[in-house]
C-alpha cells in the first residue's frame, strides 16, 4: 500500500526488498509516455553524453504517471532486465500513515542477483547445477522461490527499507 504521492523510490525500495534483491543494481521506471531513471543511472548517462537520458526518477510521484490502465513497467538490473509490471488496483485512504509501505498480497519469493538464468530454470522445473542460496542469520541457506509468507515479507520490508534507501542515496 502506498500513498499516491509516494515517490518512484519509495516504490523501488519496497520491491528490492520484497523481492530480496542485494540493490546494487541500476533501475528505472517507465509509463506510457516518459522513462524514469534512477540517480547513477542518469548521473552515467549524463557523464557519457547518452541522447537519450531518461527523466531524473528521484522527485516523481505515482499520482503524475502517465498510464492507461494504470500499468507501468519497472526494470531492475539492466543486464538481466529483470522486469516488473506494476498495476494500481485501486486507490484508498489511509487511516493510518505508514512511514514504511506494505506488502498486502504476493507470489513467489523473489529474484536471483547476477544468475537469472538459474531462476529461470528453477522455475521451469529443470534440474541446476548448484542449489540457489541465500544468506539468512550468516548461514547460507536454500530457498524456495515457491513459497511467499506476506508477514515475514513486512518484516523485512520495516528493517531494509532505510538501508536500501541509503544504499542507493549515499552511491
Amino acid at each position: 500500500m502506498f500513498k499516491k504521492n509516494s515517490t518512484l523510490d519509495d516504490l523501488t525500495f519496497t520491491v528490492l526488498s520484497t523481492f530480496n534483491t542485494l540493490y546494487y543494481h541500476m533501475y528505472s521506471f517507465k509509463d506510457d509516455k516518459n522513462v524514469y531513471e534512477c540517480e547513477i543511472s542518469y548521473q552515467e548517462a549524463k557523464q557519457y553524453n547518452y541522447t537519450d537520458i531518461g527523466l531524473q526518477i528521484y522527485s516523481v510521484t505515482l499520482d503524475q504517471l502517465i498510464m492507461k490502465n494504470n500499468k507501468f513497467l519497472m526494470i531492475y538490473d539492466f543486464g538481466a532486465n529483470y522486469e516488473f509490471v506494476i498495476e494500481i488496483l485501486e486507490e484508498i485512504e489511509l487511516k493510518e500513515l505508514y512511514k514504511v509501505p506494505r506488502v498486502i498480497e504476493g507470489v513467489g519469493y523473489g529474484i536471483v542477483e547476477d544468475d537469472k538464468t538459474s531462476l529461470e530454470n528453477y522455475l521451469n522445473n529443470k534440474k541446476l547445477k548448484y542449489p540457489l542460496l541465500f544468506i539468512k542469520n550468516k548461514r547460507p541457506t536454500e530457498l524456495d522461490f515457491n513459497q511467499f509468507d506476506v508477514e515475514k515479507c513486512n518484516k523485512k520490508l520495516m528493517r531494509e527499507f532505510t538501508v536500501i534507501r541509503n544504499a542507493y542515496a549515499y552511491y
